[in-house]
């Protein structure tokens, strides 16, 4: 277990695709544990597919397009704009897509009076600007999460059907959309911003929300060049009938890159990121910045769902921070089906893929978090890493690690918890697909009891000394360890200092487990691929 690190604890005040689930053959010699087949997931070990650097496809997201209810539109033609835009003006009336108003600040201002399920439409092959030392805020108490405002995009007359998405020019130090009322919080909700191109210029925010903004959602948008893409960031004062939080934030099919903050930062209950590419975040602070940093306290049901994370935290050419981390306080975290990797040799030791683990000076915990289906390929130290975490369940994930260095592929805890921090308590590691080259593939135990470390099938390396799992607790701390199978010749060992043999007799644990090769087809980098050969 690595020694909690001086910087975890000063967290809190910095700013702060996809597994292919394709069924896996089981070693013979592993057949799936019954003591689990109650567990609370039954998918098979997740196989893998190379990673890729494309991000998702721009598809349009249900519920973007305007309405029968009125829109206004708006279109400007600043640098990029396509070569037949037409301005509109903003002494117009802005209701016909003919006669639209002009300006970032007309439609912000015009966005206030909208009624519920009313829209903003910025054309098609547009470029708009914000001018530097205005508002940016976009306020509106009229709008409902049954029938949202929205603001998206139209087709001009004049445009091409290829013609580019929207484009809003943030200048330094801005936010694209303020969705922050002032004083003491008052209660907002109902927001739909979709199909737009946020170009910032290295600093500010593209999306802000304080002070009680609930059911937000965010689709198809591309994010670049932030300070930090898109902040949950609490509230003031709780006013009246405002409980001072942004629940249910949705970020959807959006591409988030080359943000140095944050690529998301924030935590909050209901809410989610699912099918986004985010790449080149955090690149202007190693270790505290993140592709994607959760921070809340008290959030519930969060899903962070089918995205793809690639160069987090790039400092000096390496990643040098996890690239999707969690500190606070979670209940019912899902984070599940995304793929994660970094480029080989672009990784320091500081470099993690998933870390739900704490970092504040108060107390922490994380309950009923599922780690499930997500393929770790080359983040460096960790791949997925845990504490402060009771009946937490890591399943179905597929992880490679060929970088030279390896403290543990799957490891709980994986730093100290701090005073008042929850203990680990009955944690299931099962179903995961390994291949690591130095380390331990598996580490469960310093505390607790109740884990579960079953079904799990490796490969150790030949170039460094691996072994298959770190199990330092006794005995009566694993409700189960068995039906794994981990090749461990060439040096490998079960757990440090024993082959299976004499683990089994040593703890009676591991009797249906075989030391023997899983069969992968291949286990050669970049694109490992961890699926089980058919023995026919």
């Amino acid at each position: 277990m690595m020694k909690r690190p001086p910087w975890t604890r000063c967290l809190q005040a910095a700013l702060l695709a996809w597994a292919v689930s394709s069924t896996s053959c089981k070693h013979p010699k592993a057949a799936r544990s019954e003591a689990l087949e109650a567990g609370p997931a039954e998918a098979a070990t997740a196989a893998s597919a190379p990673p890729t650097t494309a991000a998702p496809g721009r598809l349009r997201c249900p519920g973007t397009e305007p309405t029968g209810k009125k829109t206004y539109y708006v279109c400007d033609c600043g640098p990029g704009a396509g070569a037949a835009c037409r301005p509109g003006g903003d002494e117009a009336e802005g209701d016909r897509p003919d006669a639209p108003f002009r300006t970032y600040e007309r439609a912000r201002q015009q966005f206030g009076h909208l009624k519920a399920g009313e829209a903003i439409a910025f054309c098609r092959g547009g470029s708009f600007a914000i001018q530097p030392n205005t508002s940016q805020q976009w306020l509106n108490e009229s709008c409902r999460a049954g029938s949202p405002c929205l603001v998206t995009d139209y087709q001009p007359a004049w445009g091409r059907p290829d013609e580019h998405a929207p484009i809003i020019h943030a200048p330094p130090e801005s936010r694209v959309f303020s969705l922050d009322n002032s004083g003491p919080s008052r209660h907002e909700e109902g927001y739909v911003f979709a199909n737009l191109d946020l170009e910032g210029s290295g600093s500010g925010w593209a999306v802000f929300l304080y002070n009680d903004i609930d059911d937000v959602t965010m689709c198809n948008l591309v994010i670049n060049n932030f300070g930090i893409a898109v902040h949950l960031a609490g509230s003031d004062t709780v006013g009246p009938d405002s409980d001072g939080l942004n629940d249910r934030i949705a970020l959807r099919n959006s591409r988030i890159t080359n943000n140095p903050g944050q690529g998301w930062l924030g935590g909050s209950s209901g809410s989610s990121i699912e099918d986004c590419f985010f790449e080149n975040n955090g690149s202007g602070k190693a270790i505290f910045n993140h592709n994607i940093y959760l921070s809340g306290d008290h959030a519930r049901g969060m899903r962070i769902s089918r995205n793809q994370l690639h160069r987090s935290t790039i400092v000096d050419g390496k990643c040098q921070g996890t690239s999707l981390v969690a500190h606070g306080i979670f209940e019912d975290l899902r984070i599940e089906h995304n793929r994660i990797w970094e480029d080989r040799g672009a990784a320091a030791e500081s470099c993690w893929g998933i870390g739900v683990v704490t970092g504040y000076d108060r107390a922490e915990s994380f309950k009923g978090v599922v780690i499930d289906g997500n393929t770790i390929f080359d983040v460096g130290n960790v791949s997925i890493g845990l504490n402060a975490c009771e009946d937490c369940l890591v399943q179905n994930n597929v992880i490679a690690n060929g970088q030279g260095f390896n403290d543990s592929a799957i490891q709980v805890p994986a730093i100290e918890r701090g005073k008042g921090d929850s203990v680990d308590q009955r944690v299931i590691v099962k179903h995961n697909s390994i291949y690591v080259d130095g380390g331990a593939a598996i580490t469960v135990g310093q505390e607790g009891t109740g884990h579960r470390v079953v079904n799990n099938v490796i490969d150790l390396g030949r170039k460094h000394q691996s072994r298959c799992f770190e199990l330092p607790l006794p005995a009566a701390a694993y409700a189960e360890v068995d039906y794994n199978v981990c090749r461990t010749d060439a040096g490998g060992e079960w757990v440090k200092g024993r082959d299976l043999p004499s683990w089994t007799a040593l703890t009676g644990f591991d009797r249906h487990s075989a030391a023997d090769d899983p069969g992968f087809v291949s286990t050669a980098g970049p694109g490992y691929d961890l699926q089980q050969k058919v023995k026919r």
